[in-house]
């Protein structure tokens, strides 16, 4: 299904000359994959379409421009265009006038979320204001749904898949633990993970495997367990969310009986068990001699 948001600019501010450039909200949202048309309008007319400079850039968290899309002197400037939104973009020139402008921006990706700046200079003068996008994916995330057990000072792997898969360099990822008051366990944003959140109980033993985002998977491991690492565990993505169980404990191992007693050339049956901790699954193991 497509949805499409008509975003009416009106922006009104930072004025240079007489112009005035409309928009009717200053937040958007939609879903990914979805579409969206960016309108504004003009005040006064403009006398001549052959004069309109218009200049749309996604300002990022990281202060760094991306143009959307660029005309100067009703030419549309491809080139200077960023890859991130090559072929989505498409300017409405039959529904376009002297006074209004549309876009049309499709296949929405969660990256495409953030501040955008819009620019216009006509006869008029000038004028420019911001409005924000903010894209949600539609992915179902998955993780293991039985208990994760481990033995104290072992290593736990936890992992989580995205369906369908994505890209996650770029995106913010979170572990939490959701039975202590949603403390950070591992964070990461900025294609880089982030320490300072981080609870002081998982400091240097904690790994994101990088590798493994550009196909979806988000692989954490927490290394030298310890039993207070029980709990439940919460993986977080824009609107996406997920538990995980993991318990620790400590292996411990109990034999049937402590004394047998057999004569010369008889069988006896020797039978023990290994229990972690915390957990009520024994496993057996029988040796017969």
């Amino acid at each position: 299904m497509i949805c499409r948001i008509l975003l009416l600019i009106v922006l009104i501010s930072c004025v240079s000359g007489t112009l005035v450039v409309n928009v009717a909200q200053t937040f958007y949202q939609a879903e990914e994959n979805h579409h969206i048309t960016l309108e504004w309008t003009f005040t006064p007319k403009t006398l001549s379409s052959s004069n309109i400079y218009i200049l749309c850039q996604q300002l990022t968290d990281q202060k760094v421009s991306k143009v959307l899309f660029q005309l100067h002197e009703a030419v549309e400037v491809s080139e200077s265009q960023d890859e991130q939104f090559s072929g989505r973009v498409q300017f409405d020139k039959e529904s376009s006038s002297e006074d209004d402008s549309r876009l049309h921006v499709s296949r929405l990706r969660t990256e495409d979320s953030g501040l955008y700046l819009c620019e216009v200079k006509t006869e008029s003068g000038s004028n420019s204001d911001k409005c924000r996008l903010s894209v949600t994916g539609n992915h179902h995330v998955s993780c293991p749904t039985p208990p994760i057990e481990a033995e104290e000072g072992d290593v736990a792997e936890l992992q989580c898949r995205l369906d369908p898969s994505v890209d996650l360099r770029k995106e913010t990822l979170d572990f939490t633990r959701a039975d202590l008051d949603n403390g950070v366990v591992h964070s990461y944003s900025f294609e880089k993970d982030q320490t300072d959140p981080q609870m002081d109980q998982y400091r240097d033993r904690t790994t994101l495997i990088h590798e493994d985002l550009i196909r979806g998977i988000i692989s954490l491991k927490i290394s030298s367990l310890t039993l207070t690492d029980s709990g439940l565990y919460t993986y977080v993505q824009d609107m996406n969310s997920a538990t995980i169980t993991l318990t620790v404990g400590t292996l411990v191992v109990d034999v049937a009986q402590t004394f047998y007693q057999a004569e010369e050339n008889h069988h006896i049956t020797l039978e023990w068990t290994f229990t972690p901790q915390n957990s009520q699954a024994p496993q057996h193991f029988i040796s017969s001699l």
